[in-house]
């Protein structure tokens, strides 16, 4: 029997597990106590929020569904119409710096301080809140006079103005700001903005995905195995897992129905790839768009994506031993490798010398710091397009590895290319026409 390392995250499993011996009643959601007071409608600072203390995890609290529901639709409904507002009352931003309530913490794309002269204004993604005047990563220390009203801030003017183009164009140098200190381990907002999390009922990461449609997101079978698709919810544009403060909010969906391949091996993870149809399709917007699709798999299809620049992008570890998972976007460039030289590397490893990699896998990286790793199942794995400037199609979805970021082992993809024909029936059994 071959020994396969799965990318599904067993300390995320276990945290999943305990969120569920929660004492929330069956009309509530254990969500993060920011997210719960954000979304209170009960109108704050007169009436007693709908939060209970319970036994969710640390930082977290029983919350009302109906009020995150109305929050939710509410903010994607004044997206969608050009405007902003909040789906809260008014309240004054968090006092900072000096004594004296001359400056508070707005979101940075709010404050003129932060602004360069191209337009654009700077961040550490790690930044150290005690030395950021107690404001958020996402935030700005802002003299009063320096504030901007949200109608007039530049993410607001591109959600009116934003034309989709098509599919798999990234945002080469992200929206809006640039990260102090950045390397090619983080992405920037909005870079790739096909990029989906999958989170659990109870608002716990569970694995990434990919959207190829408005209605359809990519994922790994093994990674939704546990799940059925009302314990799920597919999450776009998001890219700090720790913040609400990203200049576009992102959008939530649930998810109608899962279609995993029929042929899906839960020992060996052959054709690991599952379809999930969502209720209601993403709002396009500048930081949510899909991700072109392969044609069917040729060799010269395969040829080319030897040839091109490609990514990976997750939020799971960096290595096999690093704690914790990312809260930031990763961004991981790693070449696709030829079948049978990938089958023999993997050969040198626990795996064996009889080790068959099965045409559902493709390979990429191999070296020595640059790796998918544990947390990451699901993500996507992305080629440029020949020809095509900042536009890339879908190579593969993030399914197993033997370690993580060691020389000469690489990862293992499931092939998309290979399992096109299974993503169009399943897509055209569901009411929609790839192209």
């Amino acid at each position: 029997m071959y020994i396969v390392l799965s990318r599904l995250l067993l300390p995320l499993l276990i945290f999943g597990w305990s969120r569920a011996l929660r004492n929330c009643k069956s009309d509530e959601l254990c969500v993060t106590r920011e997210l719960c007071e954000k979304s209170d409608d009960t109108g704050r600072g007169h009436l007693v929020p709908r939060l209970l203390d319970s036994s969710c995890s640390p930082g977290f609290v029983c919350c009302d569904k109906e009020q995150l529901r109305i929050y939710n639709s509410s903010q994607e409904y004044n997206m969608r119409n050009g405007e902003f507002k909040t789906a809260v009352p008014d309240h004054p931003h968090q006092s900072c710096g000096s004594p004296g309530g001359e400056n508070e913490c707005v979101p940075r794309h709010l404050c003129n301080g932060t602004i360069n002269d191209n337009g654009r204004y700077l961040i550490s993604a790690r930044i150290d809140q005690k030395n950021n005047f107690g404001c958020k990563s996402l935030e700005y220390c802002c003299p009063i006079n320096d504030q901007l009203n949200e109608k007039d801030s530049e993410p607001m003017r591109n959600l009116r103005d934003f034309k989709y183009k098509g599919c798999g164009y990234s945002n080469r140098n992200g929206l809006y700001f640039d990260i102090v200190g950045y390397n090619d381990n983080e992405a920037l907002f909005g870079e790739f903005p096909w990029m989906i999390a999958l989170v659990d009922m109870h608002g716990a990461y569970v694995c990434g995905g990919t959207l190829i449609h408005p209605s359809l997101v990519l994922t790994s079978a093994h990674n939704v195995v546990p799940h059925s698709a009302k314990s799920l919810v597919a999450r776009a544009g998001e890219w700090d897992l720790k913040s609400v403060e990203e200049p576009h909010p992102y959008q939530t969906r649930q998810i109608r129905r899962i279609e995993r391949h029929d042929q899906f091996n839960t020992l060996t993870l052959y054709n690991d790839i599952a379809l999930l149809v969502l209720e209601q399709p993403f709002l396009l917007e500048p930081h949510i768009q899909p991700l072109c699709l392969p044609p069917v798999e040729t060799p010269k299809l395969l040829e080319q994506l030897r040839s091109a620049q490609c990514f990976a992008t997750g939020w799971g570890h960096l290595n096999i031993t690093s704690d914790p998972m990312e809260h930031i976007l990763k961004r991981i460039d790693l070449p696709v490798l030829d079948h049978q030289q990938c089958q023999q590397m993997l050969r040198q490893t626990i795996l064996g010398h009889r080790f068959i990699l099965r045409p559902s896998f493709l390979c990429a990286g191999g070296e020595k710091g640059k790796d998918t790793c544990k947390g990451d199942g699901g993500s996507p794995l992305f080629c440029t397009m020949p020809n095509e400037l900042d536009r890339y199609v879908l190579a593969g979805i993030v399914s197993w590895g033997i370690e993580c970021a060691v020389e000469k082992i690489p990862a293992t993809y499931t092939n998309v290319p290979h399992l096109r024909t299974w993503i169009d029936e399943k897509a055209l059994q569901n009411g929609f026409q790839l192209s």
